[in-house]
C-alpha cells in the first residue's frame, strides 16, 4: 500500500491547487483524494472533503497508518483533507503550494487538525477493469 501512495505523491506532486480542480492542470484536496483512491486503490469515494470525513471508520492519531484520510478544520466553515503516508508526513494539495507533503507536527496543521478516517484494510486489492466499487455514507 505505501508504494502505491508514494507512486501517486510522484504523479501529484507539484501540482497546482485549483477548486473544483480534478486533473494535472489543477486539483483540489477532496479531489487529490478522489483521484489517489480511484487509481491506486480501485475504490470510488465522495467528491467532498465534507462527505469523506464521514466514511470509512474513526482512527485515533496515535494509530494512523499509511492511507488514513486525515482532516483539519482551518476555520468555521472550511475543510481540508490529506492522505496519510506515515511517519507523520501527508500529501495534499493545498492552496498556496498545490501537491505537497507537510508534517502532522508542522504548528500549523498540528493547531487545526480535527480527525482522521480509515478507509482501506488492512491490505487492500489492486485496481482492476473492474468498475470501482463505491464507498458512501
Amino acid at each position: 500500500m505505501h508504494a502505491r501512495l508514494l507512486a501517486e505523491l510522484e504523479r501529484w506532486e507539484g501540482t497546482p491547487h485549483r477548486w473544483g480542480g480534478l486533473d494535472h492542470r489543477g486539483i483540489d484536496c477532496s479531489g487529490l483524494v478522489v483521484r489517489v483512491y480511484r487509481d491506486a486503490f480501485g475504490l470510488t469515494l465522495p467528491r467532498t472533503t465534507e462527505a469523506q470525513a464521514r466514511i470509512g471508520r474513526p482512527v485515533s492519531r496515535q494509530a494512523l497508518q499509511a492511507g488514513d484520510l486525515v482532516f483539519f478544520r482551518l476555520d468555521r466553515k472550511n475543510r481540508h483533507v490529506g492522505i496519510y503516508l506515515g511517519d507523520g508526513r501527508f500529501f495534499h494539495a493545498a492552496s498556496s503550494t498545490g501537491v505537497t507533503v507537510s508534517h502532522l507536527d508542522e504548528p500549523y496543521w498540528r493547531r487545526h487538525y480535527w480527525k482522521a478516517r480509515r478507509v482501506l484494510g488492512i491490505a487492500a486489492d489492486p485496481p482492476s477493469d473492474r468498475p470501482a466499487p463505491t464507498i458512501g455514507w
